[in-house]
């Protein structure tokens, strides 16, 4: 059964969409292909870092460099484009892991991760294919789809 999800409101400013639209919109631009739990790993981390950092969801999610995806060089061009021809199971399985995360309705699967990043990617698109600095093998607290979550915080 497919459900009616709504349109990201791509004529506005990310920073005046609600927590549960800016959620849904990061986690599709950073999890959409990822398995459910993937997506939901994506909605906890920045869950995890608001507990941690005590700032508010939106604070967190539009912290500069927190979420590559609305780093201003991808977004708003590429990010808007993605946005505007989000359909289907992902886009919707992306709403559902946010709504799940911010109300708190499935549990972290990450481990309480509070950082994430898809290590091959990260690698192709690095000059030295290497990994940022952040990136400690011993912090590892699972692996999700493509997805590798780290606990570095607390």
């Amino acid at each position: 059964m497919s459900v009616t999800v709504p349109l990201f409101p791509l004529i506005t400013s990310p920073a005046d969409w609600d927590e549960l639209t800016l959620m849904a919109a990061v986690d599709f631009l950073e999890a959409e292909g990822e398995p459910e739990d993937g997506k939901l790993g994506v909605v906890w981390v920045a869950l995890n870092r608001a507990e941690r950092w005590r700032q508010t969801i939106k604070e967190v999610l539009l912290k500069p460099s927190a979420f590559s995806c609305l780093n201003p060089d991808y977004f708003p061009t590429m990010g808007s484009a993605r946005l505007a021809a989000a359909s289907g199971a992902s886009v919707e399985g992306c709403w559902r892991a946010a709504a799940a995360g911010l109300w708190r309705l499935r549990p972290d699967p990450t481990g309480f991760a509070d950082h994430y990043l898809n290590v091959p990617a990260t690698k192709a698109v690095r000059t030295k294919h290497d990994l940022p600095a952040w990136y400690d093998e011993a912090k590892v607290t699972t692996v999700i789809g493509r997805h590798t979550f780290l606990k570095l915080d607390g």
